[in-house]
């Protein structure tokens, strides 16, 4: 017999945006291992509202008696949603929801016989209980219109029978399956296909048939492993005897089908299998050209590297033949400052992409500045703390050539006399701005000096000012150097 539905909406207050588990903990006594079982079904119950042709709401116990929370809604791809509003955080009592209680109660799915009319709109709605570990936590319903499912044929009574198969699964508590994938599951339009308890494919969509075609298959798939037709048949046979998902990539020239199978579970024996398959073709195409513009790009920033590194050793050796002290040091400090231009390079040469993380650039920086410029014995210590990040090329270089300036200026003045001590570089990073400060406990600095001809600050002065960035100098029992250079979005 047909039940009468009639949903009276409250909604609850909130105050900020939380999670699917938070919700579940705020509304139930549920536990954080049975919030979280509900959290994966629902991260995996696409597949679910696809096959069924209908919306899907998570239906939690409410601490309050006979009182029910939908907590989580999810829309079909495959047919017309019902609810083009938000349900999540509508309560409903038993009597407003008898096949929720029931369902509940009970433990077993219950399906109606015949479409109910609400507000007008007939809809068929089954109310699946949820079980986690014996126990049953939650129910989801299924709720279609017939008016706006797709016309009756073998297609869709696929999709239906498959449908039942994860409804009486997750009352079982077989689904969703242990150590279940993150990310973006392939759609069930993409391509279906049905496999028997022993693996043998029974059915496929045309959308996965044109996918297997385009694989240089040509004879009658149907009854047949996909190892007979040179395809590997691991996937399935894995998800088969384990009871878990695997993913598996048929490959063949140019064309590669990404296929997920999910064995169908009964009893606690496979009785069979349906596949997600996904013709990715023209993504992997493209990933091979961005990993190939990866690589050249890493190549170029390597070269430039050893380019740089050459023009340092001729610098030095160019200095070992000098008789002046002064322009010794000037070669000298520009070998460090093609070095720091260098490192960058370096960092850039390691990883994908045209972004160096530059708490990285920095230590190789203050070691390379300790070994050409710190004596063994001048007791003065380097440190680094804190990171900005990865930072783009553009903005990586200028500061490294900025920090050591800093460094070489530290070095040079902070500590008359051999007199030790330390210098810190500390890196952060906001939403809109990149903050480095180089700091030393030494003697200070004379008001007069920043305004003078020291090029280091000078050079530094320029650089950040070239990013649109500030430059502030204090020297207060030592001299601390913040600069601070936007991001670009």
């Amino acid at each position: 017999m047909s039940e009468r539905i009639a949903i009276r909406i409250r909604r609850c207050d909130t105050k900020r945006v939380s999670t699917l588990v938070e919700r579940i903990r705020e509304v139930s006594d549920l536990s954080a291992g049975e919030a979280e079982h509900l959290r994966m079904l629902c991260s995996s119950w696409q597949v679910l509202a696809d096959l069924s042709f209908s919306d899907l709401l998570l239906y939690v116990p409410s601490r309050d008696e006979d009182e029910y929370e939908v907590c989580a809604q999810l829309r079909p791809f495959t047919s017309q949603t019902l609810y083009p509003h938000d349900m999540v955080r509508t309560k409903v009592t038993q009597p407003e929801q008898p096949i929720v209680e029931r369902a509940y109660r009970e433990g077993r799915v219950w399906a109606q016989e015949d479409p109910v009319l609400v507000d007008g709109v007939p809809i068929r709605m089954d109310a699946v209980p949820v079980r986690f570990r014996g126990k049953v936590i939650a129910v989801v319903t299924k709720e279609g219109s017939p008016a706006t499912s797709r016309r009756p044929g073998r297609l869709e009574q696929v999709y239906l029978d498959a449908a039942e198969h994860f409804s009486e699964m997750i009352a079982e508590g077989s689904y969703p399956y242990p150590e279940m994938p993150t990310g973006d599951w392939p759609r069930v339009g993409d391509g279906l296909l049905r496999f028997d308890d022993s693996g043998r494919l029974s059915w496929a969509s045309p959308n996965a048939l044109s996918s297997i075609r385009r694989l240089g298959v040509k004879q009658n798939i149907l009854g047949r492993y996909l190892a007979e037709m040179g395809l590997g048949g691991a996937p399935v046979r894995e998800a088969l005897e384990s009871q878990r998902l695997f993913d598996g990539e048929f490959v063949r020239g140019d064309n590669y089908v990404l296929l997920r199978v999910l064995p169908l579970i009964a009893g606690g024996r496979s009785v069979g299998a349906i596949a997600l398959a996904r013709d990715v073709s023209e993504i992997r195409q493209k990933e091979r050209v961005i990993s190939g513009k990866d690589a050249l790009i890493r190549e170029i920033h390597h070269r430039v590297k050893n380019n740089l590194q050459t023009i340092a050793s001729l610098l030095r050796l160019q200095g070992r033949r000098l008789q002046s002290d002064e322009a010794k040091a000037a070669l000298e400090e520009s070998v460090l400052r093609i070095g720091s231009i260098a490192l960058v390079h370096e960092t850039l040469s390691e990883q994908p992409g045209d972004v160096a993380e530059f708490g990285d650039v920095a230590r190789r920086i203050t070691h390379m500045v300790s070994e050409g410029l710190v004596l063994p014995d001048s007791g003065v210590e380097i440190k680094v703390a804190g990171s900005t990040g990865p930072l783009g090329a553009d903005v990586a270089t200028p500061l490294a050539v900025s920090v050591t300036e800093l460094l070489q200026n530290a070095l040079e003045h902070a500590f008359p006399n051999d007199v030790g001590g330390t210098i810190g570089v500390e890196l952060d990073r906001t939403p809109d701005h990149v903050s480095i400060v180089v700091w030393d406990d030494g003697v200070g600095m004379s008001p007069t000096v920043e305004e003078g001809a020291r090029l280091g600050l000078q050079i530094v002065r320029s650089l950040v000012q070239e990013m649109g960035g500030t430059f502030d100098i204090t020297s207060d029992s030592g001299t601390r150097v913040e600069l601070r250079v936007p991001l670009r979005t």
